[in-house]
């Protein structure tokens, strides 16, 4: 070739999990994406035990904005994770496959206020990202009469620069006491 040697059969992978490229390809077609419910099962339990044999109580989530095709969140799900989800949409998504709304960690930086009463109303762990939300939560917790445990989303400045202050309540100004 005139960009060097041939790449060796030997170094292109011929399967995955014993399953023929070939095959999945005819059957398929191309492009195919492929996911290894082995690998992900591997490595998801390797990174549980490091964490878990440091931190007994630790839970993980399956951020369903990195891949929310249904079968991958149903893996993570079936490992014990938990959803972590950003929209409407997701939220939906986790509850259609199963999971209760106190297994639902509903984050991000826009939450209507409708979904924001679904979730208090199911029990989701809510972080609130911003003043509107906190407001929006406060006039729900008086309409339902309840009170509304939340965790905030803090920025802060780390020495890393550019700073990212794009989300959540600043640290330095006192905008995350204020909330």
């Amino acid at each position: 070739s005139k960009y060097g040697s041939p790449i060796s059969s030997q170094k292109i992978r011929q399967n995955i999990d014993g399953v023929s490229i070939h095959k999945l390809i005819q059957e398929y077609g191309s492009p195919l994406f492929v996911f290894s419910k082995q690998k992900i099962t591997e490595k998801y339990l390797t990174l549980k035990e490091a964490f878990n044999s440091r931190y007994p109580d630790v839970r993980f989530s399956w951020s369903y904005k990195t891949n929310y095709l249904n079968e991958i969140c149903k893996i993570y799900h079936d490992l014990g994770s938990i959803a972590e989800v950003v929209s409407e949409f997701e939220y939906q998504k986790a509850r259609n496959l199963g999971i209760e709304g106190k297994d639902i960690i509903f984050n991000g930086p826009y939450k209507p206020k409708e979904d924001l009463k679904i979730a208090v109303k199911e029990g989701a762990k809510i972080h609130i990202d911003n003043f509107f939300e906190l407001d929006d939560l406060e006039d729900i917790a008086r309409e339902l009469g309840v009170k509304i445990p939340v965790a905030i989303r803090i920025n802060m400045d780390t020495g890393i620069y550019p700073a990212w202050s794009r989300f959540g309540f600043n640290f330095e100004n006192n905008e995350a006491y204020e909330a």
